[in-house]
């Protein structure tokens, strides 16, 4: 019996030691695609965690705006509320002890603008408020507005609020 033992020089041997040129570049390739892939969903979690902050710092405005009209009313209705216009945008402003409007827009922080409008209000033969009818003039319709910049400049974003106004004291 023949035995062939192949010579180091002979093409029937391969190397075992080491990695070639095409294995290296897939290695590196799976581990860029798996890096930017990490980097990617951390960026998309941040930016949904800022918008999240947004909408949560918005609530806030919207309650907070709510509760300064309804301290504008507390204050005195006819000074404060029912001399306002209901064509007229007006800003919240807080002055040390008292809230007060103005047509002057301003801003919450250097993000959000919290715009406040005021409607009259209509009641039909049953009391009841309606499109339509005679005009309560003891009675406002609020709608508070929060819009802000999106992030990376998409466009505007806006949550609102409404509720009635009564003048509950009749000042």
């Amino acid at each position: 019996m023949i035995f062939f033992t192949p010579s180091s020089s002979s093409p029937l041997r391969r190397s075992s030691c080491g990695f070639t040129l095409v294995e290296v570049v897939v290695a590196a390739s799976m581990i860029t695609i798996a890096l930017v892939s990490i980097a990617l969903y951390y960026k998309k979690v941040l930016d949904v965690s800022e918008d999240t902050t947004r909408r949560i710092q918005s609530g806030f405005l919207l309650e907070e705006g709510l509760e300064a009209t309804k301290l504008l009313r507390d204050e005195g209705w006819n000074a404060n509320i029912g001399s306002l216009s209901t064509t007229t945008n007006y800003y919240l402003t807080w002055s040390g002890t008292f809230w007060r409007t103005t047509t002057v827009p301003l801003k919450v922080e250097n993000v959000f603008t919290r715009t406040v409008k005021f409607s009259d209000v209509r009641r039909d033969g049953v009391d009841s408020i309606a499109d339509t009818g005679t005009l309560d003039s003891g009675t406002k319709k609020v709608t508070v507005s929060v819009t802000w910049l999106v992030r990376g400049g998409n466009g505007m974003a806006t949550d609102t609020a409404e509720t009635y106004l009564t003048n509950l004291f009749s000042n």
